[in-house]
């Protein structure tokens, strides 16, 4: 019995540390589909969609005045940093910049998967730059989740 609630008690801990909340979606129209998303402070949302087996990786709830501004991720993994940089589309409303529409086919998913902290700056000529900054517990499990292992 003191090792079931010991278990128990662990895998609270392990949860409670859990930054990304795993959903499926089903509007009544389309198909369901899958979304993990972390939030930040300064009210970004960072998310992973999948839509018919195809991974979309975005930020939602940045305004962004530039159609196509240059995103800088910078991962911290084991104590290092792993920087990548890519050109990103953004939404019809302004408010999402997706960042890798082929989210399982690039350099990006190791680090992902492995990274502590997530920082995004989006490179917006005409806006405001701003600076993202995401705790990234739990991404391995919302990876798992959004790809269905």
């Amino acid at each position: 019995m003191k090792k079931l609630l010991m278990s128990v008690g662990v895998m609270l801990c392990l949860n409670a540390n859990a930054q990304w909340t795993n959903k499926t979606i089903n509007n009544g129209f389309d198909e369901p589909y899958k979304i993990c998303y972390t939030a930040t402070n300064n009210l970004g949302y960072l998310k992973l969609e999948n839509v018919d087996g195809q991974i979309y990786f975005y930020l939602n709830g940045k305004y962004c005045c530039d159609d196509s501004p240059v995103v800088n991720l910078s991962f911290i993994v084991n104590g290092v940093t792993v920087k990548y940089s890519c050109i990103a589309n953004v939404g019809d409303d302004k408010n999402i910049v997706w960042i890798l529409e082929n989210f399982l086919n690039s350099d990006v998913v190791e680090s992902f998967k492995n990274c502590s902290t997530l920082n995004i700056r989006v490179n917006d000529t005409v806006c405001v730059e701003e600076i993202y900054s995401f705790n990234m517990s739990g991404s391995t499990a919302a990876l798992n989740f959004i790809i269905g292992k």
